[in-house]
């Protein structure tokens, strides 16, 4: 019955992946489609850059020994790089979903151990590469939020 019930959690989780997976694919190819699910008003979001006023005279004010503040600097421009991770959404869910796989894996590998066949080899090395992949996925999560907070910080928000 645990058999049954951890390879059905499994082949639950790799249908959901793939048609996870095929619904973005879709998506994506729709996308690329010219006319099709694209607003004009999302490419012309960018703020177009502020020219400089002339400057205005100064009144004679009274010296005091106060310290000038420094003038703000406007935020740099992210590389193209973050720019590019900050346009990805799929590392999130996915590594979240990996995540779910390896901890299911890790189980059934547990329960595997009382049994008195020993598993099988490959088994252990899938788990084993499932963690890896997971605190993989997991870390490019980590930096596409990262890539989203700098881009949204800059004023440059490149989500569309």
């Amino acid at each position: 019955m645990a058999y049954l019930l951890v390879m059905g959690a499994l082949g639950l989780s790799v249908c959901f992946t793939l048609g996870w997976g095929v619904v973005r694919g879709t998506r994506w190819m729709l996308g690329r489609l010219p006319g099709v699910g694209r607003k004009p008003a999302q490419r012309s979001a960018r703020r177009a850059p502020s020219r400089p006023k002339a400057p205005s005279r100064p009144r004679a004010a009274p010296r005091t020994r106060t310290r000038k503040a420094a003038p703000a600097k406007a935020p740099r421009e992210p590389w193209r790089l973050t720019r590019w991770l900050a346009r990805r959404r799929s590392p999130l869910p996915l590594g979240l979903l990996v995540l779910l796989l390896y901890a299911g894996s890790r189980l059934a590998e547990y329960g595997m151990t009382f049994r008195p066949q020993a598993a099988p080899g490959e088994f252990h090395g899938l788990v084993s590469t499932l963690g890896w992949v997971a605190a993989i996925l997991l870390a490019l999560a980590g930096m596409n939020l990262l890539a989203l907070w700098r881009c949204h910080r800059s004023g440059g928000d490149d989500r569309a």
